[in-house]
């Protein structure tokens, strides 16, 4: 009894340390750490589009040097591993590892990362919104890209995302009246314009990322989004940034506020 007992506790401690190590593993085929790399340089880059829209470069080099910090690297990848180990089970994660560790899975990814990148250049944004505006509609390349992007719900979720990190930026800054309600129907009137550059921007993305795939690895890709598991990680990525973001853009509006308010002092 004694044995089976100390087998038995010893499967219980096995078990979360072998979900962690497979979070791990996840994390580590989607480049996650690279892409939190990326993430922080666009924050950066924001920290100073706010310092000129905003503060009128009042913020200086200490509003900057504190928007870095919000860009915690340990912070932002807590929040992806925490959705990861609380929505994805076990034989999720084990589907998920085999797919994005495959050939085609690692060739994905490493598209994706290369595309974000090439898009924080202005030049190279504007001939991918050129391309995908002047792309045959008809072309079955442009066809796969359509699939993908309905199957996976990318842009009401982007959108639903991008309103969330608004919304939770300015009641950062506690402007006007400091009403949710009256913030959250402003922002909504917005929401035609998010969706229209939100589509764009999409469309322009994975136009640029998959060009060097073929259809049968656009459609094995569209077919992983399909099953339990695609649509499992995909909710966890979306759940996970959101959550990350909504962190992130209330405290860049408190340090927003801290600036606008010192400047009235």
């Amino acid at each position: 009894m004694r044995l089976t007992a100390a087998f038995l506790t010893l499967a219980l401690w096995a078990m979360p340390v072998q979900a962690e190590e497979k979070v791990e593993r996840l994390m580590e085929a989607l480049q996650v750490d690279e892409v939190i790399d990326i993430l922080r340089n666009e924050g950066h880059n924001l920290g100073q589009d706010l310092q000129q829209s905003f503060l009128e470069n009042q913020g200086g080099q200490v509003f900057l040097d504190q928007v870095d910090r919000i860009y915690d690297a340990k912070s932002m990848r807590g929040h992806i591993i925490q959705v990861f180990e609380e929505t994805l089970s076990d034989s999720q994660l084990d589907r998920a590892i085999l797919f994005f560790e495959s050939d085609l899975g690692k060739t994905i990814t490493s598209l994706e990362l290369s595309a974000r990148v090439a898009l924080s250049d202005e030049a190279i944004e504007e001939m991918a919104n050129d391309a995908y505006v002047g792309w045959d509609r008809n072309a079955q390349f442009f066809r796969l890209v359509d699939e993908y992007i309905v199957v996976n719900n990318l842009i009401d979720q982007n959108v639903q995302n991008a309103l969330s990190a608004d919304f939770n930026f300015f009641r950062g800054m506690s402007l006007g009246t400091g009403d949710d309600s009256e913030l959250l129907a402003q922002l909504l009137e917005q929401q035609d314009d998010t969706t229209e550059s939100t589509r764009t921007w999409l469309y322009s993305f994975f136009l640029l990322a998959y060009k060097p795939l073929s259809d049968s690895e656009m459609r094995e890709n569209i077919a992983f989004s399909r099953t339990e598991t695609g649509k499992a990680v995909n909710t966890a990525l979306f759940e996970s940034f959101d959550q990350m973001f909504d962190s992130i853009y209330y405290k860049l509006g408190q340090a927003v506020a801290q600036v606008l308010k010192g400047s009235d002092l």
